[in-house]
């Protein structure tokens, strides 16, 4: 079987009424043909990077269906045996023991034993860029005693460890360290259910379906992945049928993909906007700056004006699943910013991933706006999302960066170890006090336990520092084609492909 023509991103309207073709596709402007099924997927933005040490998870989407994490989880995000790691004991307060489930391999031949997994949490710990670094800072020694059991030791308590397994994908240590980083992204190796099928750069990357996975085999023979950033690309080509799904339709698209009949989900997910403010740096290294910004934005204008109320306003950061929110927050007050921001006039850079989230060209101009009305002098950065994150990570992104958190894993942990303590992703807003409240949090026995400590947390960075201002949670829309089932999205934005068919 041929790969389909691939689509380039340029000529994407030119070609939104032309069918690509595929065993499995439609015919142009027919119905599907009825043989073995390659998923067409549109994306919003190409991946940054398929390396899940240090890429950001936005790109799981692609990656994880090749690559597992080491312990799954259910529909309600509890943690389960049926993943590569299939127990987890605590075997004293700074130990636990994991054990691996054994006869696996990585499609290139390689064993995905204990050893493995002790190379992957060693290197997401001790990879200068790793995106989770932050998380396991307090682990002083992974080591395999044999082929099925990984021995995780801490230097004080920390409740969490299993639970951050569930966003920790296996790599092979062989593989891996021959290629690098970029030689990894090019060309992924995993346990996974679809190994990889090439790519066209700049237009297409395709996976099959995994003839040796451990698992349950996928119902589909494989995924092209293709991207456009216009969400008016991504209605025309689902409207079309040259795609099976097209992810990221904004509210007004997924109006219009609904009145054309196609089925349109939508979601209210764990996924935050975020603006983060940089109190290192002028001019939010003065509290009355970052106070005045605080309350110039209005998240529930942001809301109905750019979403037409299809998102909802948050103004937490450690309240992780929908439909949490935080004992105290900030209601916004543009007539006490203006007041606090004076005759000052201070310049502020607002930085942003263009085309990475729905709309996130005008939630930037939108805060920017507010901030302008409040007396700051506004400029807008647009970069694309892999050069933001090096940015953020290399502490130079001044200002205000605007971009999401994706809890993925359900604890208040992953942000409050993600973005507040000093050695973070963000690092912008160092604070001793953070940092020793964070570790007394993990130092607890679960996650009830920490709860209160966490509630202190968000007040400190979002209501008394003003070093985080939460916007909204993102619900997302996709719309899939005629016939198309089983895609199954989860509440922490993740995409089962396996069990799509038509």
């Amino acid at each position: 079987m041929s790969l389909r023509r691939p689509l380039a991103l340029a000529a994407a309207l030119a070609i939104a009424s032309v069918g690509l073709t595929a065993c499995g596709g439609s015919e142009p402007g027919g119905a599907a043909s009825s043989g073995p099924l390659t998923v067409r997927a549109l994306l919003a933005a190409q991946p940054a990077t398929l390396d899940p040490i240090v890429g950001a998870r936005s790109a799981q989407i692609v990656w994880a269906t090749m690559l597992e994490p080491l312990i799954n989880t259910d529909k309600a995000l509890a943690l389960t045996d049926t993943g590569l790691v299939t127990s987890w004991t605590r075997t004293d307060s700074t130990t636990w023991t994991l054990k691996v489930r054994s006869g696996v391999s990585f499609s290139n031949g390689e064993k995905a034993d204990a050893a493995a997994v002790a190379n992957t949490l060693l290197l997401t710990r001790d990879t200068a860029t790793s995106q989770l670094k932050s998380y396991f800072t307090n682990v002083t020694s992974v080591e395999s005693p044999d082929d099925t059991t990984v021995v995780v030791k801490t230097k004080t308590p920390q409740y969490n460890i299993p639970d951050l397994l569930t966003t920790v994908y296996l790599v092979p240590p062989k593989y891996y360290k021959d290629k690098g980083s970029e030689g990894f992204a090019a060309e992924p190796v995993g346990t996974g259910p679809y190994v990889w099928a090439g790519a066209h750069a700049g237009r297409d990357m395709s996976v099959k379906k995994n003839p040796g996975y451990w698992g349950t085999p996928a119902a589909n023979d494989g995924i092209t992945f293709t991207w456009a950033n216009e969400a008016a690309q991504r209605l025309a080509l689902i409207q079309s049928k040259s795609v099976d799904v097209s992810f990221d339709l904004p509210p007004a698209q997924a109006s219009e993909a609904k009145k054309a009949g196609l089925n349109v989900v939508s979601t209210e997910t764990a996924m935050k906007i975020i603006a983060f403010l940089d109190s290192t740096k002028a001019p939010f290294d003065d509290p009355k700056l970052r106070e005045a910004a605080a309350l110039a934005i209005d998240r529930d204008a942001i809301v109905k004006g750019i979403f037409d109320g299809q998102a909802v306003a948050d103004t937490g950061l450690l309240n992780i699943k929908p439909g949490q929110k935080p004992a105290q927050s900030v209601t916004a007050d543009p007539a006490k910013a203006k007041e606090l921001v004076g005759a000052s006039a201070p310049a502020v850079q607002i930085t942003y991933p263009a085309a990475q989230y729905t709309n996130i060209e005008e939630v930037s101009q939108a805060v920017g706006g507010a901030l302008e009305k409040a007396g700051f002098k506004v400029t807008y950065v647009p970069i694309d999302y892999g050069t933001l994150v090096k940015r953020v990570v290399g502490r130079q992104v001044p200002g205000i960066s605007i971009f999401a958190g994706v809890p993925n894993v359900a604890t208040p942990d992953y942000f409050a170890s993600g973005f507040m303590k000093t050695k973070s992703i963000t690092g912008n807003c160092p604070d001793p006090q953070i940092d020793e409240l964070i570790q007394k949090a993990l130092e607890q026995d679960s996650a009830q336990q920490a709860a209160p400590i966490y509630e202190q947390l968000n007040t400190i960075g979002v209501v008394d520092k003003h070093c985080y201002v939460p916007l909204y949670r993102q619900v997302f829309n996709y719309a899939t084609g005629p016939g198309i089932k089983g895609l199954v999205f989860g509440p922490l934005n993740t995409v089962d492909f396996t069990k799509t068919t038509r």
